[in-house]
């Protein structure tokens, strides 16, 4: 796995990202698993992971957002140290996301945004 962010050369996310601490759950027929998303936009998040997931596969998760069950269906772009966290993990990109769980997390980073600038 390799230890940079390799965007570093040249931003190519479409969506910032915001600094968030938020666990999801995956789950399949043998066994359920909790990961923690260090940074989500309404394109993709950054999942947590010690051991690294294969680039092109996709993952399913569960993430709760204020009480709210959402969805998540994403593709792995890469595997790289988060450079906030200095842990590693995968960078996600969303695919066929429903209407309502991409309203859902905008409106989710919206009142964080507004909460975190309400507070310095």
């Amino acid at each position: 796995m390799s230890r940079k962010n390799p965007r570093s050369k040249g931003e190519r996310r479409k969506n910032s990202r915001t600094n968030v601490q938020i666990w999801a759950v995956e789950k399949d027929d043998n066994s359920t698993s909790f990961h923690l998303l260090t940074n989500l936009s309404v394109g993709g998040f950054f999942i947590e992971k010690k051991l690294p997931l294969p680039v092109g596969s996709i993952i399913n998760l569960e993430l709760e957002l204020d009480g709210e069950k959402l969805p998540l269906r994403g593709k792995i772009v890469n595997n790289y140290e988060n450079p906030i966290t200095k842990n590693s993990g995968a960078g996600v990109h969303f695919v066929d996301m429903d209407e309502r769980v991409k309203t859902r997390i905008e409106e989710y980073l919206k009142n964080l945004k507004k909460a975190n600038s309400e507070s310095r």
